[in-house]
């Protein structure tokens, strides 16, 4: 395999497309400092996929982009391709051609391309990894590398060893199995702790498994005998209440009679009463007429003396206002002509004023200083122009010179190289061919060894596949697990507090804790309903704290269930005894109504259900409750039924039958009893549901082991395969490289000279000094044209100061003026504003004094008769109003006698109905009792045992009496005695022995995983040792022969620092050049230490070959003799090894087949130039 091209474009100074072609033999590259000649080689490395922005010299990796230079603008991408010739399938891959290529963007996208398909870096790392070519391999080797050799520890030297050896993979499988180690070890942890916590379950499960099933035989027994008690109760019951029924019928008929008779008389009681409250309307308003006729007589006695006084004073008043009104009059007018005379004045004083204002404004324009200092600012402007064009013309001219004096520089290097040119063409010599049989017989064991690793790649992705479908099972079951525990643990969590009645009030909680207590005790209300999720919100919000009512059978357990909780002070609560409470529903007409209403879901009662024995509590509580959509629903539903019944949202908010509105939300989101009871069910039914995802799983993470097993066993067969056939491959590549022939140094010293020469008479000078000399004439004229602007600039300042002083004395005089009429217009808006309120006041006055006279108009004084006649008519109606009075007094006594009598008699007859009532009420209280005792023993065998009276009387015991009662306390005692028993535990147990012996079994697999990784990376550990021993046997010995050539004698060793621990030892290099003691490498001059790095780094190529090596600059630090030895060394690995050789000694370019040479003509932008030493031949590598 060989490197074919390389094509570069917009990477750092490369901004052209440029594009080199690599021949067989050794490349060179030449050219100045600066100029681009590692730009080559940094490319090729980040091709490769180097990462580091910083080992590319930069900070940021866009920084490799071409960032523009003085002529050109920066570029938006970089791009390099490098091309390899894969014929002989060094590389694993089935292309006999590879390009790699590599885009990168400034915005940060970046492209891998592998042969024209985009690809991943990963995919690129695992095409080279062991070919010699991946990141930190031979295959780039810089000055830097040369001097870490020398300069880095001992143990960081290791790493040079551990490349050739090849051990990076191995290292890397080892990193896999550790870290699949650390995941066995922390999934046995947690698999050991969910074993350690399932052993402490299974003894108390054990045990109360047993427990339980002793309790549900002795608890069958107690069912059948407790039913035979209900049975025989019921029916004694049923009797008594028959006889109670004919009793209260008997009361009934005697309360509906007496309900008759006082009936009539309160109908006789109310009429009498109305008329005397008529009555006494009738004598209040009497009385108040009778009032006013004697004060109309006293004011018709005072109208008769003061008739005549009257007409004179209303004769003298007016005449007085009526001269006031002329006199105001008057002064309106005069008024009047002032104002018009003074606003005319402020017309005109206003209008010259404006004249004055725009005139001052055109003067203040033309007198601002912000002109003088703007002409001012651009005659700097010009002179700042004016010498930065002489500053350019001086650049030029210096330019100029210099440029003549390098031309002066070239021809004189060139005319030297000339008189040696004819004696290095006679010294041109042909290289040997390599030997054709050994490189076909390491070819075919590389294709062999290539196929071995091939397949070992594929099962290795077979391998990763299912290890990775392996460990997404095991991670989707450990996930799933800890779900599982979550959801138990929440579970007993809620189980615990349901246990306790968490949530529900004091007194409830203390109820429903002490149940066994109280046999007609059926449960809270919110533990007696199912409600469907949809509906739950409304229910909590309809019925709020009535979900925690305790419903019962009767009166009696809710008496006893009050009296326990007032002996125990343990809180209050509120009780729904079956006996007594009634449901309610909606009447028929309301009903269809609201069938028709938009947002109607149901009625309460209908949309929840409730145990079957408490039908009637859901009636009571939701039989008149309606449930709508939303809230304006419910208030159009309201208002549609007249407020008749309460409506509820499925928000909660709540329309009651009064019209009031209730809703909103709280901060704090609290569960009612009623959704934590359906929280635990639900989380209940997902448990089940989990355990069985669970036993699936795990059948799943059997079968995908044994499939993994497998792959693991072909694996170590192909490995064993590619351990047997390397060391072959390598003893061949050894063989081939001894019969390799060194290329002839003199063509490399006649290909360096042409190169000179051709340097020497660069072509683009001429054309440079013309560009210079029209640069300099075009910079001298634009410096003229300067110097003319200033000079007008100059001349408008020094006219515009002249003419502003003139004009800044008549500004002041205007501005005085302006003050002044400022002044007056004040003055003159002020009487102004003085006569037209003094008008205002006037024009009120004459309004004033006009209504005074209308009031006058409108009196009129009566005369002595008339004030006599309305005397006499006041005096006549008054007689009549208290001759009505009297008559109405009369009427009013005679129908209170009448009302006394009727209500004695209504309440005789009112004593007799309050005794029958109370004699009905003992009797419909027993027979309550009776009924409420029925209803309850009924619900008790509904409730205990799901069965009717009728289907109880067939499966009961044919027990004496006496015996009944004795057997049900012997029983009821062993109950008790056994006390409260997990009936679950018998399934928990089976479920968790089951669980138990699963996770045993997973124990046992994850410690021999264990084991076997440990092996795993024990024998990784060997192989390494192994590899870096063997390569390091190998280097070593090439080490010392090859210092020997380099330095002409001497010796020279590798040495570990501590043989004993081949992973982690050091490595110390010792030489003893010629004519010098046997030391450390460190201890030796510049010179030697460089050049016996470069040394190791040969030993390690003889060791193993790499396809192609761009050495940079790495011979900078020697001296001419040992860079001639230098380069003559490369030429023993040119048939193995493509050599590119990044230098500026001429010793090594003699020694180039063919040269490139890297030259900025261009500020900043690099071009190529390359030299075919073969055809003598010089051609310029144009931009592609």
């Amino acid at each position: 395999m060989r490197l074919k091209t390389l094509e570069i474009s917009g990477f750092k100074s490369f901004a052209d497309k440029t594009r080199i072609d690599f021949l067989p033999g050794m490349t060179g590259i030449v050219g100045p400092n600066g100029s681009g000649k590692s730009n080559i080689s940094e490319a090729v490395r980040w091709v490769l996929g180097e990462q580091s922005a910083k080992s590319l010299r930069g900070s940021k990796m866009p920084d490799v982009i071409f960032a523009g230079s003085a002529d050109r603008h920066p570029l938006n991408r970089a791009a390099v391709a490098i091309t390899f010739d894969n014929s002989d399938h060094y590389l694993k891959s089935d292309y006999t051609e590879l390009t790699i290529s590599r885009v990168l963007y400034r915005n940060g996208d970046s492209d891998y391309q592998l042969n024209g398909q985009s690809c991943r870096l990963k995919d690129i790392t695992e095409l080279l990894m062991d070919s010699g070519m991946g990141q930190d391999s031979f295959s780039i080797i810089s000055q830097g590398r040369v001097e870490a050799i020398f300069n880095s520890k001992p143990e960081d030297r290791r790493n040079i060893i551990e490349e050739v050896a090849g051990v990076y993979k191995y290292r890397k499988h080892k990193e896999k199995a550790q870290r699949e180690l650390d995941d066995t070890m922390a999934y046995l942890n947690r698999v050991e702790d969910i074993i350690a916590e399932l052993e402490g379950r299974l003894e108390p499960l054990e045990e109360q498994s047993s427990l339980a099933e002793d309790y549900l035989d002795q608890q069958k027994k107690f069912a059948l005998l407790d039913r035979t008690q209900l049975v025989r109760q019921l029916h004694t019951e049923m009797d008594q209440k028959r006889t109670v029924d004919t009793a209260v019928q008997e009361k009934q008929t005697q309360v509906v009679n007496h309900q008759r008779s006082e009936q009539k008389q309160t109908t006789t009681v109310q009429s009498l009463k109305h008329q005397q409250t008529d009555l006494l309307a009738q004598k209040d308003a009497l009385q108040a007429k009778l009032v006013s006729a004697t004060r109309l007589v006293e004011q018709s006695q005072g109208q008769v003396n003061l008739s005549g006084e009257q007409q004179r004073h209303q004769a003298e008043q007016r005449q007085q206002l009526e001269q006031q009104l002329t006199e105001t009059q008057d002064q309106i007018k005069d008024n009047r002509d002032q104002l018009a005379a003074v606003q005319e004045k402020l017309t005109a004083l206003t209008a010259e004023m404006a004249t004055v204002k725009q005139a001052i404004h055109d003067l203040t324009k033309a007198t601002d200083p912000r002109v003088l200092a703007d002409i001012r600012q651009q005659i700097e402007k010009q002179r700042n122009t004016y010498f930065d064009q002489k500053q350019q013309v001086a650049n030029w001219r210096n330019e100029q010179q210099y440029l003549q004096q390098d031309q002066e520089r070239r021809q004189q290097a060139g005319q030297r190289v000339r008189q040696q040119l004819t004696t290095l063409q006679s010294d041109a010599t042909m290289a040997t061919d390599a030997v054709a049989e050994l490189t076909t017989q390491a070819t075919t064991m590389k294709n062999c060894l290539n196929q071995a690793e091939q397949d070992l790649d594929a099962e290795a992705g077979n391998y990763q596949r299912v290890d990775q479908q392996y460990q997404g099972l095991q991670h989707n079951w450990q996930s799933a697990l800890e779900v599982y525990q979550r959801a138990q643990t929440k579970v007993a969590s809620q189980q615990a507090a349901s246990a306790e009645y968490g949530g529900f009030y004091q007194g409830v909680r203390a109820i429903l804790k002490q149940r066994e207590r109280f046999r007609g005790l059926l449960g809270a209300v919110s533990e007696l309903l199912q409600v469907p999720d949809r509906y739950t919100t409304a229910v909590e919000f309809a019925l709020g704290g009535q979900l925690q009512q305790v419903v019962v059978d009767d009166e009696t357990t809710a008496k006893a269930a009050v009296g326990y909780l007032r002996k125990q002070r343990a809180g209050r609560a509120t009780f729904l005894p079956l006996s007594t409470i009634r449901g309610r529903q909606i009447d028929r007409n309301t009903l269809s109504l609201l069938h028709s209403m938009p947002g109607y879901l149901g009625i309460g009662s209908d949309l929840v259900t409730i145990d079957a024995q408490a039908q009637v509590i859901l009636q009571y509580l939701l039989g008149t409750t309606v449930f709508a959509a939303n809230l304006d629903n419910a208030v159009a539903i309201s208002q549609r039924i007249h407020h008749r019944y309460r409506v509820v949202s499925l928000g909660g908010d709540v329309v009651s039958a009064s019209g009031a509105i209730t809703g909103g939300q709280t901060k704090q989101n609290h569960s009612s009893v009623l959704r934590q009871q359906q929280e635990l069910q639900q989380l209940e039914g997902s448990i089940k549901q989990m355990k069985q995802q669970l036993a699936e799983q795990e059948t799943k993470i059997k079968a995908q082991r044994s499939l993994l097993m497998d792959s693991e066993k072909r694996r170590q067969d192909l490995q064993a395969t590619i351990n047997e056939r390397q060391p072959q491959c390598r003893q061949l590549d050894d063989r081939l490289a001894n019969a390799q022939t060194t290329a002839d140094q003199a063509q490399r010293k006649l290909a360096a000279a042409q190169l000179e020469i051709k340097q020497a008479t660069a072509e683009d000078d001429d054309h440079k000094a013309t560009e210079l000399i029209e640069q300099i004439k075009t910079g001298e004229a634009a410096i003229a044209e300067t110097a003319v602007r200033v000079k007008e600039l100059q001349a408008r300042l020094a006219t515009l100061g002249t003419d502003q002083e003139a004009q800044q004395a008549t500004l002041s005089q205007k501005q005085a003026w302006l003050a002044g009429a400022k002044e007056r217009r004040q003055q003159q808006s002020a009487t102004v504003q003085q006569l037209t309120s003094d008008e205002a006041a006037a024009n009120d006055r004459i309004q004033n004094l006009r209504d005074q006279l209308t009031q006058l108009d409108q009196q009129h004084a009566l005369t002595p008769a008339a004030a006599q006649d309305q005397l006499k008519a006041a005096q006549v109606d008054r007689q009549q109003i208290e001759a009505d009075l009297a008559t109405t007094n009369d009427q009013l006594t005679t129908v209170n006698d009448d009302l006394a009598a009727a209500e004695t008699a209504n309440q005789r007859t009112s004593g007799l109905l309050q005794l029958a009532n109370d004699d009905l009420q003992r009797a419909q209280v027993q027979q309550t009792r009776l009924a409420a005792l029925i209803d309850q023993q009924q619900n008790q065998l509904s409730e205990k045992y799901s069965l009717s009276l009728a289907a109880a009387e067939k499966d009961v015991s044919d027990i004496a009496p006496d015996d009944l009662a004795v057997q049900l306390k012997l029983l009821k005692r062993g109950l008790d005695e056994i006390g409260t028993v997990n009936v679950h535990a018998i399934d928990e147990y089976h479920e968790v022995k089951e669980r138990y012996d699963f996770l045993t079994q997973q124990r046992d697999d994850l410690l021999t995983a264990k084991d076997q990784l440990t092996t795993t990376m024990t024998e990784l550990d060997d192989q390494v040792k192994t590899r870096f021993k063997a390569s390091f046997d190998q280097i070593a010995a090439k080490f010392t022969a090859t210092f020997r050539q380099m330095f002409g004698g001497g010796t020279a060793e590798l040495v570990l620092t501590d043989p004993a621990d081949l992973l982690t030892t050091g490595i110390d290099i010792m030489a003893q050049p010629p004519g010098k003691k046997f030391q450390n490498m460190g201890l030796l001059s510049g010179g030697e230490r460089a050049l016996t790095a470069i040394t190791l780094l040969f030993a390690i190529l003889q060791v193993q070959p790499v396809p192609f090596c761009i050495l940079d600059e790495v011979e900078a630090a020697l001296d001419p003799a040992n860079v001639t030895r230098f380069a003559r060394y490369i030429h023993q690995f040119q048939d193995q090894t493509q050599f590119i050789v990044i230098t500026h000694r001429k010793e090594t370019m003699v020694q180039a087949d063919i040269l490139y040479g890297v030259t900025m003509q261009e500020s900043g932008v690099s071009k190529m130039v390359a030299v075919d030493l073969d055809q003598e031949t010089t051609t310029e590598r144009k931009p592609s």
